[in-house]
């Protein structure tokens, strides 16, 4: 009977404690502590967002797993409630029914029938031990009284005592399970309350989140809008030229340079570039000469792929700058640089020509010229004086057929470049006592060589022969010209004092010989130090 007695205030506690444990876990988890950690941390606008719809989400689930329980609770306290009902009402019959018996009526029941409701009444009563035990008495006295042949043997007042004690029971579980399910109903509105303000709660923060998500999302489009702008802006008023093709080679991109230089359609564009990309997926860098209007222009051209999420080609795009301008002062440039090297060399072979006449030739002739006066004027040494007047010229018409021989281009036009090479340094051993050494790799390559190359190959070779014989005093010269791996290498060795490649400064011949190496487009290379030497190393790509 406590049992029953006790339940409303369960429930009380039971809604007390359930306040109690929300309002606490409200207060943990939006706690001042809580609350300075995730502003102080790094969570973005809306991850705090969707944090916060997290909590409310949890609160609704809270609130309906505890409407659940307390709607389970109160169909418990419904069911009781009709049961107590359900007993009450049985006990009243059941009491008229023997106060029929007892006075002897003939329409009573029978103590049989008696006997049925009473067992019936403990089928329902079974779990309260109180009331199974006073049905289990007043079933015994009614059994007695029917084996008494229905002789009342039985104490009245103590049948009468276990029926009120019976209904006065039932009556008080029936007051208690009606408080319960009052509590229950007041309990169930107080959630239902709680969950439509939380539901609204949800709906307006959803509302607010669509808000703002819809605000940022036009922020961004605003924004992503004036960025598009900046870039065609900054796009139209560069220099370069732009364009973006789709897999099919129609342009989706180009902006306005690119339209000017190559026009809407592009027709200009050297389109080969962007099959190859496609082809190979890389990017290209190269320099372009394309006829524009009948005018040669030259572009600095990058050409890449674009790829999608998935590394898939799916457009292709070029970069393309006007270096015309640049090209044609590098060649301006380039002409005037040789222009002033030309005029150098020639005028320091006009001072060779000149120191050459004034310091061999003009002695000479002098000398001789000077003898003939003396056998003029002398005829008793006569014979003498013109055999010395002679020979001095026929050393002057030597040197002069020599200095002819270093001026005049040899014939390589009717003779090959190894003859003309071999021929020069037969010289250089018969006049300068020096032994020579030549390697000759692929004669016929050689000699099958354009005519600009091989005049540049002898007049190098020559002007380092002439530093050799003015400025190294070798006893030995080691020339080696082969043909390897499509390109010319000429190496010219001697035995002579050397120099510090550090200290010394380039004379007019070595920079003649590096002018015309920069003209093929080779590499020239001197390795020398004190006393062991020099090396002149010469490559000339072909």
């Amino acid at each position: 009977m406590k049992k029953h007695i006790s339940r409303s205030g369960g429930m009380k506690d039971r809604f007390t404690g359930l306040l109690q444990s929300v309002r606490q876990w409200w207060n943990s988890l939006f706690s001042e502590g809580v609350r300075e950690k995730i502003n102080n941390s790094k969570l973005s606008w809306e991850e705090r967002l969707l944090l916060m719809g997290l909590v409310i989400v949890t609160g609704i689930l809270l609130l309906g797993i505890k409407l659940y329980e307390n709607n389970r609770s109160n169909q418990q306290a419904y069911a009781q409630l009709e049961e107590s009902r359900t007993v009450l009402m049985a006990t009243i019959q059941l009491r008229t029914e023997i106060n029929e018996q007892l006075q002897g009526s003939q329409e009573s029941p029978g103590l049989s029938r008696l006997n049925a409701q009473i067992a019936t009444i403990r089928s329902i009563k079974k779990h309260s031990a109180v009331q199974e035990n006073r049905l289990r008495t007043l079933q015994s006295m009614l059994l007695r009284w029917q084996a008494s042949g229905n002789q009342i043997e039985t104490d009245e007042k103590n049948l009468h005592n276990l029926l009120d004690g019976i209904m006065a029971e039932e009556q008080r579980n029936l007051e208690v399970r009606k408080a319960d399910v009052e509590l229950g109903n007041s309990i169930d509105q107080r959630l239902y309350v709680l969950l439509l303000v939380t539901l609204v709660i949800l709906v307006l923060f959803a509302g607010y989140v669509l808000y703002k998500n819809q605000l940022a999302t036009l922020q961004a489009k605003q924004q992503l809008e004036n960025n598009k702008q900046i870039l065609q802006s900054i796009i139209d008023n560069s220099s370069t030229m732009v364009y973006v093709k789709d897999m099919l080679g129609r342009f989706i991109f180009k902006n306005k340079n690119f339209e000017e230089v190559f026009g809407k359609s592009g027709e200009h564009l050297n389109e080969s570039l962007d099959e190859t990309v496609l082809e190979t997926r890389t990017t290209t860098e190269i320099q372009e000469n394309l006829l524009i209007d009948g005018v040669t222009c030259h572009f600095y051209s990058i050409r890449f792929p674009l790829l999608n999420k998935h590394n898939q080609v799916y457009a292709t795009a070029g970069i393309l700058t006007d270096i015309t301008d640049m090209i044609q002062k590098q060649e301006a440039s380039k002409e005037k640089e040789l222009l002033k090297n030309t005029l150098a060399v020639q005028e320091s072979e006009r001072m060779e020509i000149g120191m050459e006449l004034h310091d061999n030739i003009t002695q000479l002739l002098a000398s001789a010229k000077l003898m003939l006066d003396t056998a003029i004027r002398q005829t008793t040494r006569k014979d003498e004086h013109l055999e010395k007047a002679r020979d001095d010229v026929f050393t002057a018409i030597h040197e002069a057929r020599k200095l002819s021989h270093s001026l005049v281009v040899p014939g390589l036009e009717t003779e090959s470049l190894t003859d003309a090479v071999m021929r020069l340094l037969e010289r250089l051993k018969t006049d300068n006592r020096l032994m020579v050494q030549l390697k000759l790799v692929s004669r016929k390559k050689i000699n099958s060589l354009e005519p600009g190359v091989r005049l540049a190959l002898y007049r190098i070779l020559q002007e380092q022969v002439n530093n050799i014989i003015k400025h190294a005093d070798a006893s030995s010269v080691l020339v080696e010209l082969r043909y390897v791996s499509d390109s010319i290498q000429l190496i010219v060795e001697d035995d002579g004092v050397g120099f510090d490649p550090d200290q010394y400064r380039p004379g007019i011949g070595l920079s003649n010989i590096n002018r015309r190496v920069r003209h093929l487009g080779g590499d020239c290379r001197v390795h020398s130090m004190p006393g062991e030497g020099c090396q002149l190393k010469i490559l000339i790509p072909l």
